[in-house]
């Protein structure tokens, strides 16, 4: 099951959750401006990323200049509690699935969590139509973008 971590005041959050509900892509939500993150959460989180906590930390939030000389001597687990008492200072959203993860939006790679199976029909079906375009003589420019 795909997990959407979003805020309620994220345009990026309303774009990726839009993007799986238009897809067919079921999948559990849990907003930190109403639910926090637990502890559990965001060891599940790190459990997926390749740089630990840097990768979850947004650099842009008003709180993190003042906790970022502090993170490096943190303990794990106090860094985790901070999170939780403060989600403002993670990036958003946050999608996973058992071994996959997306850290923000990014309309290219959210496609990764559309099943293997229909991805592999929806690109012998574009290469199909440019088969059958080649055939013809002509290209359609929009399939080739």
């Amino acid at each position: 099951m795909i997990r959407l971590y979003t805020q309620s005041s994220c345009h990026s959050s309303r774009v990726a959750r839009k993007w799986l509900e238009t897809h067919g892509i079921k999948f559990k939500e849990k907003n930190f401006s109403v639910d926090s993150p637990t502890v559990q959460d965001l060891k599940r989180i790190l459990s997926l990323t390749e740089h630990g906590v840097d990768d979850i930390i947004s650099a842009r939030s008003k709180d993190y200049p003042e906790i970022a000389p502090k993170l490096p001597e943190m303990p794990l687990n106090e860094a985790l509690k901070l999170l939780c008492d403060h989600p403002k200072l993670l990036r958003r959203p946050i999608i996973i699935s058992d071994s996959k993860i997306q850290i923000g939006f990014n309309e290219d790679d959210i496609r990764q969590f559309i099943p293997r199976p229909v991805r592999r029909l929806k690109f012998n079906a574009m290469l199909n139509r440019l088969d059958r375009n080649e055939g013809s003589g002509t290209v359609n420019k929009r399939m080739v973008e």
